[in-house]
């Protein structure tokens, strides 16, 4: 708001609060200031609109007929100021409204879209959600999203990142594939398997399969005929035996947990990577954000 925008709002309640009172000096009062500054607010505000609004008088003001009818307006201007400030304070405690989030593909179907129906019940119908799958790096600014998950490390300063816990890579093969074709007990067996590949959609690439031995790091080439860019594809199709494939630990186990799919070479692993709820920086975040935020990190996260 501009400083001519303020000042006129100011003047405007000065003179409905000297209407109010039929007294400078009761405004005054009220509004924690002088007489003569009220008195004087109001006189530009006559000026400005080339209108007198009060009849003076040594002992007493009284509107005129033209103060009466400016006065009718600005007390329902005022009155419809004071109303939205209470729904906005109230909107501090009480979110409502959209919120629009961006979520890797698999995360979301494991980990968040299951918990979103308990969400909209503790808001009791106040909010709505639109949630955006992709594996693509959310663009706040073109694409208007209140937050995203995102995982790896976040370089961005403009950004805020609330990790909520830890995923790791597994690799993983049916039961039926490796009794045909064996368990790999080295990452350089690989070169003797079929393998699942999934691709990065910002570069078009495989991820690498990246494995530790010995306290290094080290890249095996794969030996892939078949590429996904969804990892539950890739997950459905290692299930059917298409071969092994590499996949964060919240893709997959469920399906080791019940048997479905094998993990293999769990020794050479690397460490886990951060799972990130990030949004853009900005003095106020609003309410709807924060209270997504908190139920993310109570459902989500880990110590």
């Amino acid at each position: 708001m501009r400083n001519s925008d303020v000042a006129t709002l100011n003047t405007t309640e000065m003179f409905c609060r000297a209407a109010d009172k039929l007294s400078f000096t009761a405004a005054a009062r009220a509004l924690g200031t002088t007489p003569s500054a009220i008195s004087k607010a109001v006189r530009r505000l006559e000026n400005r609109l080339g209108v007198d609004l009060f009849h003076r008088t040594t002992r007493a003001i009284r509107l005129t007929e033209a103060g009466r009818a400016y006065y009718e307006t600005c007390r329902q201007a005022l009155a419809q100021i004071e109303q939205r400030e209470q729904e906005l304070r109230q909107g501090q405690a009480d979110p409502s409204g959209l919120l629009r989030v961006s979520l890797p593909f698999s995360y979301a179907i494991k980990c968040v879209v299951p918990l979103i129906p308990k969400y909209l019940e503790l808001h009791d119908g106040k909010i709505r959600l639109f949630v955006n799958l992709s594996n693509a790096v959310a663009d706040f600014a073109a694409d208007d999203f209140d937050l995203s998950i995102r995982i790896g490390h976040i370089a961005e300063s403009r950004l805020i990142a609330r990790p909520l816990h830890e995923a790791r890579y597994r690799v993983v093969g049916s039961p039926a594939y490796l009794n045909e074709h064996g368990t790999p007990r080295h990452p350089d067996d690989l070169r003797a398997h079929r393998c699942v590949d999934l691709v990065l959609p910002d570069t078009g690439r495989p991820i690498a399969w990246e494995f530790v031995a010995e306290g290094k790091s080290s890249e095996v080439p794969s030996s892939s005929q078949l590429e996904f860019d969804h990892p539950i594809a890739a997950m459905t199709a290692t299930l059917n035996g298409a071969g092994l494939s590499r996949l964060l630990d919240f893709t997959v186990d469920d399906e080791i947990r019940a048997g479905r799919l094998v993990e293999v070479l769990a020794d050479y692993c690397p460490p886990g990577q951060p799972v990130s709820a990030v949004y853009p920086s900005r003095p106020h975040q609003p309410p709807i954000l924060r209270g997504f935020l908190d139920f993310l990190i109570r459902e989500l996260g880990q110590d």
